[in-house]
């Protein structure tokens, strides 16, 4: 055993993932890859329709039909599933977990709902048997946007049961009371200024698009049931699928070996889930379901679409006098959701006078959620659009707008900072990218007969940590192994745990290991919201910490230690949330990137890109320049490919959904300012895994505005725009 004397300090060094081997070996076990005796297979069958109701003859005969095809078990259907319990508010009103329980009722509320689950002894039987389904419905008018909730009302029938309707305006953000949706400050009335911006911004419909399809096992022991699942968050599907099921959360138990890309659509428990411990249940065998490409368009959800009007009032010395970000978007009618698109707004710049409101309006879509950023990804796109505007319309440099608006505190709290160093990402960030190269007046860069255009934006994601807990087993042979109830989604938590916990406790990291993606290791949060490491490392840190004070009591050394004292080195620790009375814990970041424009085809290429980011100390540069990297890459496509393509008056998905390739991918420059915050937690870090994507799109289209004067405010950039004539797009210098 190495001792802290002799330990080669392991974080802040660029160490290979410790799965790296097994993923690209293929030997890597994913949920769909998990072989259990006896299992047999399911396929969902999906409404047709957005809005009406299914007639039970029609599923009596689908159903009767699909019973006789080969080697069906069983169907599941609202005629005769068993009834399932609602979840319980405290999930459901914070949170995209459905109202409705599935199969329990008639009625259908969008596109793609599970109308039934057919059963067979080979997925090749399951799937032809439900294609065989023929359902019939009584069709009701849909409402499928936001404008046309409000421009229609409620649908008849609203209350606060299961199935909502109408517009609402949520306080805060999931459980975070302090992340006001509904906020300001200063005067009542607008001031008058001498630079301002008025102007409306759009998104789309965006999908998460993960590599690795939802998948799930269900098998019950008795009264025990274990789910295999692409979740993470597996503690939170516990209680969730004990709450639908009506029974205890010790008799389930759920395993997530690996997550292959979730970007938020595997955050919590969907619908599929509890159908498949249901027909398991029926069956008396383990029930296998792996969603196709198409079912999770509809069924794990998606980001949102967003109307955004951004009003900006400068003073003469381009100092902002007031902001105002009115959100106008969508969420499902059996659930809860709301893109947090103003938050940002909020704090960001020094601004005396604030106003920051959000409008969701119910409709009948597949149910939203959590999607890479959510809130900062849009939101960003339209504040950070708008201060480019507000530059040009001030007659100063982009960057300087920012730098003269940067605050010392939090404006929303009045608190200090954890740690900010925004500053210095935009100093560090303009000089590798050579800004101060760059002329003011659009169209002024060509390059091979292309027009070139230099733009850039600010980053900005919540430093978040909340309880979790770590357990240190020891054996003889000197492996120190800790566990914890989170997830390995593909970001490197594994390694970076390993790192943490072999530094904390002065061991050699071969003998070092961390386990994961088992309800039964002690508990820990959702992998999600930039919040794992500083979360669950602050655990395995505590833990680490422990074992290392342990052993020092009893000499320093585990050779020759009694069965007895090595059992004293196996031990479960507890840590702590962030402080409410803590400083604002928040990361920072610059982008700059290049674009080229080929007007005659329409086509935007970026070709260079230099982020520096402020996340507190860096444990691996190697994956955490990994995670800005595929950040900027997720942002990249938000802004020119991305955008879910259905039809407006149907609901039904129609063309392909594009996504960036190598080809798009820039030359990039990552840099980090690498200061430890330890006011967030003892490891000094704050989350990296969503602020590469916060500020992308922006910083790209004030790129395409520098390069073609066009001034684009809805995404995705399409090569219409881009093809528009100069004297015809209406942009203005």
């Amino acid at each position: 055993m190495t001792s802290t004397a002799d330990a080669t300090a392991i974080v802040g060094t660029p160490m290979n993932r410790v799965e790296g081997i097994e993923k690209v070996t293929g030997h890597a076990t994913y949920t769909a890859d998990v072989v259990v005796s006896g299992t047999t297979y399911a396929a969902l069958v999906q409404s047709e329709i957005p809005h009406g109701t299914v007639t039970a003859d029609s599923l009596r005969a689908s159903t009767e039909r699909a019973l006789a095809a080969p080697g069906v078990l069983h169907v599941l259907t609202p005629l005769n599933c068993p009834p399932l319990h609602a979840p319980p508010t405290q999930m459901s009103d914070d949170l995209p977990l459905e109202r409705r329980p599935p199969l329990s009722d008639l009625t259908v509320q969008h596109v793609g709902q599970h109308m039934a689950l057919v059963v067979a002894d080979t997925l090749e039987n399951a799937t032809a048997a439900a294609s065989t389904f023929e359902l019939a419905y009584e069709t009701a008018a849909p409402q499928l946007s936001a404008r046309a909730v409000l421009d229609e009302g409620a649908c008849a029938g609203d209350d606060d049961g299961a199935i909502r309707h109408g517009v609402y305006q949520p306080d805060h953000f999931v459980k975070l009371s302090e992340e006001k949706l509904q906020d300001s400050r200063g005067a009542d009335d607008e001031p008058t200024g001498a630079a301002t911006v008025s102007a409306t911004y759009t998104t789309p419909l965006n999908t998460h698009y993960p590599i690795e399809l939802s998948a799930t096992i269900a098998q019950w022991d008795d009264d025990v049931l274990t789910v295999h699942d692409t979740t993470r968050w597996i503690t939170g599907e516990r209680m969730a699928l004990a709450a639908y099921l009506g029974i205890p959360e010790a008799k389930v138990r759920i395993l997530s070996p690996l997550v292959g890309g979730a970007f938020g659509s595997k955050s919590f428990l969907w619908m599929h889930v509890a159908l498949c411990a249901v027909a398991a249940r029926e069956v008396g065998r383990p029930v296998k379901l792996v969603l196709t490409r198409e079912q999770m368009f509809s069924s794990t959800g998606h980001r949102p679409r967003t109307e955004q009007h951004l009003s900006l009032v400068a003073d003469e010395s381009a100092h902002i006098l007031s902001t105002e970000q009115h959100t106008l978007t969508e969420t499902s009618t059996v659930a809860h959701f709301c893109e947090p698109v103003g938050l940002s707004a909020r704090f960001l710049y020094d601004s005396p006078r604030l106003v920051v409101s959000h409008t969701v309006a119910r409709i009948n879509y597949p149910t939203p959620c959590f999607m890479r950023g959510p809130g900062e990804a849009p939101g960003l796109f339209a504040l950070e659009v708008a201060m480019d505007e507000l530059a040009y319309a001030a007659g100063v440099d982009p960057l300087e707008l920012r730098l003269r608006n940067d605050t010392d505190h939090d404006q929303a709290s009045g608190k200090a900072w954890s740690g900010k160093h925004l500053r210095e990402c935009y100093l560090q960030g303009a000089e590798r990218f050579g800004w101060a190269q760059r002329p003011m007046a659009p169209r002024s860069l060509r390059r091979d007969g292309l027009q070139v255009g230099w733009g850039m934006a600010t980053a900005t994601y919540p430093g978040r940590r909340m309880p979790a807990s770590c357990r240190v087993t020891t054996d003889a042979s000197g492996q120190v192994r800790f566990s914890s109830a989170t997830h390995e989604v593909g970001t490197g938590v594994r390694t970076v745990m390993t790192q943490i916990a072999a530094d904390a406790a002065g061991l050699d990291v071969a003998v070092v290991g961390f386990d994961s993606g088992d309800s039964l290791f002690p508990d820990a949060p959702y992998s999600g919201a930039s919040q794992t490491t500083a979360t669950v490392g602050s655990a395995v840190h505590q833990a680490a910490t422990e074992w290392r004070k342990r052993l020092d009591d009893m000499g320093g050394r585990l050779d020759g230690l009694s069965p007895g004292q090595l059992e004293t080195l196996s031990f479960t620790t507890t840590s702590d949330g962030a402080a409410d009375d803590g400083p604002v814990s928040q990361s920072f970041g610059a982008h700059f990137c290049e674009v080229t424009v080929d007007e005659e085809i329409g086509r935007v290429s970026v070709t260079r890109w230099v982020a520096v980011m402020d996340c507190g100390r860096v444990l691996n540069p190697k994956l955490a320049r990994n995670q800005v990297m595929g950040g900027i890459t997720f942002g990249l496509g938000m802004a020119l490919l991305e955008q879910v393509p259905y039809d407006v008056h149907l609901a039904q998905l129609i063309g392909e959904y594009y996504l960036p390739t190598h080809a798009d991918r820039p030359e990039f420059d990552i840099g980090f300012v690498d200061v430890p915050d330890y006011g967030l937690d003892p490891v000094g870090v704050r989350g990296i895994g969503e602020i590469g994507t916060c500020g992308v799109p922006a910083a790209i289209s004030n790129a395409i505005f520098h390069a073609t004067g066009k001034r684009l405010r809805d995404l995705p950039i399409t090569l219409e725009q881009l093809m528009t004539p100069f004297e015809d797009a209406g942009g203005t210098p």
